[in-house]
């Protein structure tokens, strides 16, 4: 399934996604919200897969970003061999985490306000994971059951902040820094997150083109060792880094700025996009 949070007469549903149309989940009485359908586990979704629920038109609703309220949103530094090469070429022997928080969240179609605290606003697609059951201190086979689903998160970051002092979370943590969606596919329907394509395209142009098949660190391996740190909870999300093709590496850097579109897109969950305003 492709799962969605929306709003339509002013209070926001949980739907999936079928065509040009939404089944509305919370009208069926599935469920209130994203988190209470991640936290009804296998329960829930079978209930979503047979509700009687009634559809109304795509067209007619505002996609929110489908996990408004996230847990942790931790995302990787680098864990793309593509990356690594454009940067300082250096292969870490572990993976790299820092933390998102939840102010940072935007959704689909969502305006980023462009802040004067920076001149250096950059793009990085993601390809994330949205954990469905618990882990702590996983070991690698527990790590795929636990998944809920997937999505795409942006991984906006505003350069000239990250890289003065190394403030990585000053950097990343400006308002509306953080879309993710359009949607969440389901782990049932999604068998190979590590072969997905992931692209970016800033005003059309293709500025990012990558696979989830260049990952450094193997899900299973990447979640199990963060796993080993902190607990990782249904409706945590964590995204698996960028490949190459950010602005910051590029000759001469691309960056952001009012009037832009940015795209992200994943195979399977569909195509991301927000418009950069003064």
């Amino acid at each position: 399934m492709r799962l969605v949070t929306f709003m339509t007469d002013g209070t926001e549903h949980v739907g999936v996604l079928s065509g040009e149309e939404v089944i509305d989940l919370t009208a069926a009485g599935v469920a209130a919200s994203m988190r209470q359908l991640i936290a009804g586990g296998a329960e829930s979704l079978a209930r979503a897969r047979s509700a009687k629920a009634p559809r109304v038109a795509l067209a007619s609703v505002r996609l929110q970003t489908p996990l408004p309220d996230p847990g942790k949103i931790l995302c990787s530094g680098v864990n793309y061999k593509s990356h690594a090469a454009e940067g300082s070429g250096h292969v870490p022997d572990e993976p790299f985490f820092f933390a998102k928080v939840r102010s940072s969240v935007a959704g689909p179609e969502d305006e980023i306000g462009a802040p004067p605290m920076t001149k250096q606003i950059d793009y990085e697609v993601e390809f994330a994971v949205v954990v469905g059951k618990r882990l702590s201190r996983a070991t690698p086979d527990e790590v795929m059951p636990a998944m809920f689903g997937y999505t795409m998160l942006n991984d906006i970051s505003a350069r000239d902040v990250q890289f003065k002092d190394n403030q990585i979370t000053l950097g990343k943590n400006f308002e509306r820094f953080a879309p993710i969606g359009p949607c969440i596919v389901t782990a049932d329907e999604m068998t190979r997150p590590d072969h997905v394509r992931i692209t970016t395209r800033l005003n059309g142009k293709t500025m990012q083109d990558g696979n989830t098949a260049d990952w450094l660190f193997p899900l299973p391996q990447f979640l199990s060792f963060l796993s080993q740190v902190m607990p990782l909870e249904p409706g945590d999300i964590v995204s698996t880094g960028t490949p190459a093709g950010v602005g910051w590496g590029q000759k001469p850097q691309v960056f952001m700025k009012p009037g832009d579109v940015i795209e992200i897109e994943g195979e399977g969950i569909g195509i991301l996009r927000n418009f950069i305003v003064a």
